[in-house]
């Protein structure tokens, strides 16, 4: 699986109307693209950021809907008042879902620039650390990204809601340092999104 990641920035009274754009407009020119395998959008209603993820089943998929890509990216950010942050493309190497997609819950968004050569042993980290996170009350699915050329990843946990994500912090902070010394990263950049939208066709798999 391939995601293409777009960060949009606008004025937080507007997250509303680019929800309703990507519904409308961007989700449904997705699906009609070969190859796409779902579309998720996050949100921080409190500082207007948002994140559109479309799916693709094979790297050429992504790479065929590039065109579409920036035609969606570039309306939703005029719809919105806002502009593009940035666009960045991953392979996803972890899906694991103990509960399918859901609008309304909540998402840690963990993102760390690391070591090329350290992917696979930071992959394989987080392989071993499901189980800690499994047994977190309220916990949906992690989603771990990366970019094998750029040594760039992201992995993204789940949760019924924001009181259960915030709740799981104290189990997973020491993970996070771990798994960013697994990576070869200084650091990690933490952030908060409510899920506003998600459809994934694509069935789960670690």
């Amino acid at each position: 699986m391939y995601v293409r990641v777009t960060r949009v920035q606008s004025p937080p009274d507007a997250i509303e109307k680019g929800i309703a754009y990507f519904t409308q407009n961007v989700v449904p020119a997705a699906k009609a693209a070969k190859g796409n395998a779902g579309q998720v959008l996050l949100v921080d209603r409190k500082t207007g950021a948002a994140v559109g993820i479309t799916l693709w089943e094979t790297a050429q998929a992504l790479s065929a809907s590039e065109q579409m890509g920036m035609t969606s990216r570039t309306q939703s950010a005029a719809a919105m008042g806002g502009s593009i942050v940035n666009v960045e493309r991953f392979e996803q190497v972890i899906q694991d879902r103990a509960q399918p997609p859901k609008a309304g819950t909540f998402v840690r968004l963990n993102a760390v620039a690391g070591d090329p050569e350290k992917i696979d042993g930071a992959i394989k980290f987080i392989e071993k650390s499901l189980p800690t996170l499994k047994a977190q009350k309220g916990y949906r699915g992690l989603i771990m990204n990366v970019d094998r050329m750029t040594g760039r990843g992201t992995v993204s946990s789940m949760w019924d809601s924001l009181a259960d994500l915030e709740g799981s912090e104290s189990k997973v902070s020491g993970l996070r340092r771990d798994a960013a010394e697994a990576a070869g990263a200084a650091d990690v950049k933490v952030e908060i999104f409510e899920v506003a939208f998600a459809d994934i066709t694509q069935p789960a798999r670690v």
